[in-house]
């Protein structure tokens, strides 16, 4: 967490309060969670607007005519738009400053985000090796990926050169919709399992868009309210089983997901 729901919320979020807004100063707090110099940052940004934003897999890439700047949120990233009166949210480390007398606070509780530059888009999908957006992918470009692979299905959703996007809770919930067990070879599943696998992805992705990411308001026929110990399917009441893969946790259910 964030996956690519909170991070499409997040971007929705800044066009919202901060597209177009002048800047004065970019204050960066902890430089630990840069990865260029500060310089570089303060170059791209002082006297510029953020004039748009896109979106691909985990990362918002926000346009300033020219350049990129580039903001990962890892696993407890956040971004608060406050007045300047007020006090800066807490582990705020890079600070926006607007000439309407508000601030954006790019906010790092574990400091697994990193904040960055780009000269393109396209360039720094090529750097990071990402795989197609896991939202924006037509199915097409999803059974080609899927024809490169012979990973298991977990690993595969998890693996950002893959498919970007997708992260362990919503890779449960994916898996869970189309009755695959997480340790199947993606490569072996029929033709009309990939397209359900394709249209979960999308559906599953679209409802945590919808939720903004709050996993608490989640319906309890959906696998993610009983990702725990001792909890049961809610769709045929067996064990939910947790399991340990690349060093993550999963859960799913063995007689859904039998195959």
């Amino acid at each position: 967490m964030p996956e690519l729901p909170e991070v499409e919320t997040f971007k929705r979020y800044l066009d919202k309060t901060s597209l177009k807004q002048l800047i004065t100063e970019v204050k960066v707090t902890d430089d630990r969670i840069l990865n260029t110099e500060e310089i570089n940052l303060s170059q791209l940004l002082n006297g510029k607007r953020f004039e748009s934003s896109t979106r691909h897999g985990k990362y918002l890439l926000i346009y300033l005519k020219p350049g990129y700047l580039v903001l990962h949120f890892g696993m407890s990233g956040d971004l608060e738009y406050y007045d300047t009166k007020e006090e800066p949210p807490k582990f705020s480390k890079v600070i926006f400053h607007f000439t309407n007398g508000f601030n954006l606070a790019y906010i790092s509780i574990r400091m697994f985000g990193k904040v960055s530059v780009a000269n393109s888009i396209e360039e720094f999908i090529e750097y990071k090796k990402l795989g197609p957006d896991a939202y924006k992918m037509t199915l097409e470009e999803f059974q080609e990926a899927v024809q490169r692979r012979s990973a298991i299905a977990k690993n595969a959703l998890l693996n950002q050169s893959f498919i970007a996007g997708v992260g362990n809770i919503y890779s449960d919930e994916i898996l869970f919709r189309t009755k695959i067990n997480p340790k199947t070879n993606i490569n072996s599943l029929s033709e009309g399992k990939v397209k359900e696998l394709y249209t979960n992805i999308k559906e599953v992705l679209e409802f945590g868009i919808k939720k903004k990411g709050d996993l608490s308001t989640y319906p309890n026929e959906f696998l993610i309210p009983h990702r725990k110990k001792e909890e049961q399917c809610p769709i045929c009441n067996s064990d939910i089983t947790r399991f340990e893969i690349s060093g993550r946790h999963g859960f799913f259910c063995p007689s859904c997901q039998s195959n």
